[in-house]
């Protein structure tokens, strides 16, 4: 096992902060490489090819285990209910800040599939979450607040991802991504995912508990699970492929 390089692919609201505690506290720091902006700089000198067993954090990406070619890598990643993961992260967000934001007008700036589109991202190997921003538009802004930059880019991505041969390519790739992890865990079965993760990293009995958030702004209710499912079509089709990897997967894995 010391030569297996176990690598998170780390979707919003899908676990991480579970995982990542976990590992700190079992992992000595030299083992681990954390990366957790895109603008990290991603590069071999950041750490000891030899002792390093773990790449963690929202920047990793699918290929990034070519910076350790001596090692085995074993990708993973888990996945939520896209209508649980939306409310999810609309309740954390409206915990960080002061104002309390209306989940529609809160709704209607987010990017729609955005679990295909980071998946599709990572599998194209891009440390970021977003669609990188031609240069041509960066004096635009910087002159505007980062609010304003990115409703504006959810608006603008809306309508390009319109196109349909864009969106099955997006989905193509995310499944593609799921087909190349070792392991695919889903949220709502973390009691038994996390535990078989954990084993099979070595770290038996290894003491984890979800990270819950103190209170609840907005609760899931069916007609909006049934509108967040109509919205985002492709997060539930890439949900329900993980369901499927996630039972052939975990068996044949010892």
């Amino acid at each position: 096992m010391e030569n297996t390089l176990w690598i998170h692919i780390h979707p919003l609201r899908t676990g991480g902060a579970t995982i990542l505690n976990t590992i700190r506290a079992k992992i000595p720091m030299e083992e681990r490489f954390e990366a957790s902006d895109a603008r990290y700089n991603l590069y071999p000198k950041t750490f000891d090819k030899k002792k390093l067993r773990f790449m963690l954090g929202h920047a990793t990406y699918y290929g990034i285990h070519n910076l350790v070619p001596d090692k085995k890598p074993r990708y993973f990643v888990f996945l939520r209910d896209p209508a649980e993961k939306i409310v999810s992260y609309y309740n954390a967000k409206m915990l960080e800040t002061k104002k309390i934001i209306p989940f529609d007008e809160w709704y209607f700036k987010q990017m729609r599939n955005d679990m295909v589109h980071f998946l599709d991202l990572k599998y194209k190997g891009s440390p970021s979450s977003r669609t990188p921003v031609p240069s041509i538009f960066m004096p635009i802004i910087r002159r505007l607040n980062y609010k304003t930059f990115f409703f504006l880019q959810s608006i603008a991505l809306k309508f390009v991802n319109k196109s349909k041969n864009v969106e099955l390519k997006k989905l193509e790739n995310a499944k593609k991504l799921l087909d190349l992890c070792w392991f695919v865990g889903i949220i709502e079965n973390s009691d038994k995912d996390i535990p078989f993760l954990f084993d099979s990293m070595g770290l038996k009995n290894a003491e984890w508990k979800k990270t819950t958030l103190p209170k609840k702004i907005l609760k899931l209710g069916d007609k909006l699970r049934e509108r967040i499912y109509k919205d985002n079509p492709l997060d539930v089709e890439i949900y329900q492929y993980a369901l499927k990897l996630n039972k052939e997967k975990r068996p044949i894995q010892k």
